[in-house]
Formats: structure tokens, sequence, C-alpha cells
């Protein structure tokens, strides 16, 4: 269909620094370069109409979710790479790589442009592995600091004041929500995180309690304001129990070096987990693969055919069929940025949405 077509174009295709005013152009007040444009109120017509049917009637629909990590981010000057607001329409959600809080004047505007005219959510993202990681003050102990003084000596409330801390910032600056990069086996275990199962009353309980606990107050968020929000783990999200995993909006699967299709399913296949086909999202490497779409030498085994084309890691990814039947949940690149150096901007992520959603249409229910 039309409109399922127009979701994938670039925004570039509106930064002109000058257009020309027809007369039957109504409505229209001023004309500036989409990188200025602050709202709705600084587009035309014709693209009010398209970002309203993009945030009303794609996000909503079933489709495979356009997602990644993204970094760099400005929102200033002239290079679009920099900017939110310049990601291909059919991503979905990012997560803020090196973003802490304290943003700029020109951040907070790109963030509200890409939330209330292109519907994209943006959450905090890093790498969850002690108790106050990230956001310990500077020069205090961790320890010390979130289980002596805000826990009272207790573990549990140790990791509840940590979730509430991240919570707080999150609203504060009018985030949608928290991925957890949890990575307990690949260097990256501590007081939070390990190889335990994450559960309630046996195996890594200061975990539940710190999903738990951010959980709780984004549900209680969502009811008071209306914003919907997320929480989503990266890394190794197989490690929560079936319940755990029932607060959990999607799995994210650093799949870079997988080679194959077997193999990636071989990594996702995870039957503990809550709804685990449509909630999966796999995700490519473009720090080192963005010029490639992934790692050469990929095995396509589902579709012989992308054998023969390059890119064929992050285009089998976006048309994997499940045991079941169903389409994968959504797949997405670290760095995504990094994409916008092809020619045209974003064309892997841009390309295996396509293939994903319109060139093999899959079953999502």
């Amino acid at each position: 269909m039309c409109l399922a077509t127009s979701f994938f174009t670039s925004c570039s295709d509106w930064t002109d620094a000058e257009r020309e005013m027809f007369p039957e152009q109504e409505e229209i007040n001023r004309i500036i370069p989409f990188l200025e444009a602050q709202s709705e109120d600084d587009l035309m017509p014709s693209e009010r109409a398209y970002y309203r049917k993009l945030r009303e009637e794609y996000r909503p629909s079933p489709h495979v979710k356009g997602f990644g990590w993204f970094g760099n981010w400005t929102g200033k000057g002239t290079n679009e790479q920099n900017y939110l607001k310049c990601l291909p329409d059919s991503v979905d959600f990012v997560s803020l790589w090196g973003a802490r809080g304290n943003f700029s004047s020109e951040q907070k505007a790109d963030l509200r442009f890409f939330q209330e005219v292109k519907g994209g959510k943006a959450l905090m993202c890093w790498i969850v592995q002690d108790i106050g990681s990230a956001i310990t003050p500077e020069g205090r102990d961790p320890n010390q600091y979130w289980v002596q003084e805000l826990g009272q000596g207790d573990p549990l409330k140790g990791a509840e004041a940590y979730a509430n801390a991240i919570a707080d910032t999150i609203i504060k600056y009018n985030l949608d929500g928290f991925d957890i990069d949890y990575e307990p086996n690949y260097g990256h275990s501590g007081t939070l995180a390990n190889r335990s199962e994450i559960n309630e009353k046996s195996g890594n309980v200061n975990m539940y309690r710190f999903i738990k606990t951010l959980y709780d107050r984004f549900q209680n968020h969502e009811r008071e304001t209306g914003k919907a929000m997320m929480l989503v783990m990266d890394g190794e999200p197989y490690l929560c129990s079936t319940e755990t995993s029932k607060m959990i909006d999607h799995y994210i699967y650093q799949a870079y070096w997988e080679s194959s299709t077997r193999a990636v399913i071989s990594k996702i296949n995870r039957t503990n987990l809550t709804d685990w086909e449509r909630k999966t999202i796999i995700t490519v490497e473009f720090e080192q693969g963005w010029r490639t779409g992934g790692i050469t030498g990929y095995f396509s085994a589902a579709r012989p055919e992308l054998n023969s084309e390059k890119g064929r890691q992050i285009l089998d990814y976006a048309t994997l069929d499940l045991p079941s039947g169903l389409r994968i949940g959504g797949i997405g690149t670290y760095h995504m940025e990094y994409d916008y150096k092809n020619d045209p901007p974003y064309k892997w992520l841009r390309r295996a949405l396509y293939y994903g959603n319109q060139k093999y249409p899959g079953k999502f229910q």
C-alpha cells in the first residue's frame, strides 16, 4: 500500500533551504528547513498529514520494528547524522548510547520532535552491572551510598533506590523508558548482575527488585499521564524467569557474529520468555559492519536468494520467520548513526525494514 511505502522515505527530502510557495497551499504561515523545524506547525500540510498517519496508523500496527543504539547525538549543527529527527521514519525506538541526562536545549527540541511529530520513542541505556552503575555521585563509594545509606544496609532496598533514581531521571527528561544492558557472562557481572536466574524469591533477587521497581514506576507514570513507557533488556534477557519476562517489553539480542540463520535462531529460541517471538529484536554490529550491512560470509538458510546480495545478515534478520511461523519482532543496529554515511543515508536499516515489512510480508499473530 502507498502509505507503507512512504514510511521508508528519508527526511532529507524535506531539508531544502528554500521552497516555492503556491496559492493553494493554505494554512502555511512559514517555510523553514526541516532541521530547523520545532513542531508540526513548521511543516507543510502534506507533511503534517503524513506524520499523523505514521503515528496513528503505522506505529501501532503489527510490523517488524526498527531499533538501534544511537550515539553521537547533539541535535544541532548541519550534520543530519547527529539528529534523532533525521532517522528513517521506519525506526520505532532508539536507545540513547552514552546519554545520562543534562540535555542541551537543542537535544530537548530534537527529542520532542522525534516523539511528538514522528511518534518515535527514546530510551536511556547503559550497562547495569553494579547497584549504582553510571549514576553514583562522583567521589562516593557505590555500596556505601546506595546500599548502606539509601538502602539502610539492605541490598534489596539499595537496588530499589537505584531503580527509582533511574526512573526519576527518565521522567525528568521526558524519555520513554529504559534499556537494561545486561551482560554478566560477558565481563559485566557485579553486585546487581550475575549468572543466576532473575527471580523474585530465589536466584538473582536483587535484579528482580530492580526490574520490578522500574516496571512499577513506569506503569504508575503511564496511568497518571497517559504516556506509554517501555522497559527492555538487551544482552542476556534469557536470564529472566518467566514471571520476570512479563515485565519486559522487548528482548534484544546482540547477534553480531552469528554467521547463519540456524545460529541466530539457536541464540534467541528461549521458550521461558513470554511471547518471545514477537518481543524479540535481533541486532547487527555497525561500528565495523556499517558498509556491508553486517558481517560478510553470512549464510541465509531461510532465503537462499539473499546469499547473492550484500547486507544479507541484516536482510535475513529482518525477514526471519521463527519456528511457530511468526515473524521476528524487530531488528536493530549498534551505533546506527554509522549507517548514515551510506548512500542513501541509513541504507541498510531502511532496506532491511522494507524487506521485513513489504518485500517479504510476514505473519505477526
